[in-house]
């Protein structure tokens, strides 16, 4: 387990770069929305907020890239699945980035 461990915080910037890069690629390329692809991320980055000891700034972080992405995405499509997506995991992850601030 403590093998595990390091090498998972050894590696800690490649898997936060595949886990946003995951995400995008769910709003950017995947036309179907679905619960367990959105969850089983969501509990990925739960996860990753237990194992790296992750800060409330990264999500919100996070959340300020996905709000971006969102404006965009109205601005030159209107209301279209990518802009719900982008609002989707907009605000998951700011339950999320609350639900860590409140407990640090």
């Amino acid at each position: 387990m403590e093998k595990i461990k390091s090498f998972l915080k050894e590696n800690k910037k490649t898997f936060l770069t595949l886990f946003v890069v995951a995400i995008f690629v769910d709003i950017l390329f995947l036309n179907k929305s679905s619960d367990l692809i959105i969850f089983s991320i969501l509990i990925l980055y739960l996860f990753f907020i237990k194992i790296f000891e992750l800060k409330s700034k990264l999500t919100f972080l996070l959340c300020l890239s996905l709000l971006i992405i969102m404006f965009f995405s109205y601005l030159f499509t209107g209301t279209s699945v990518l802009t719900e997506k982008a609002a989707v995991w907009l605000i998951l992850f700011l339950v999320v980035g609350v639900i860590q601030q409140w407990r640090e």
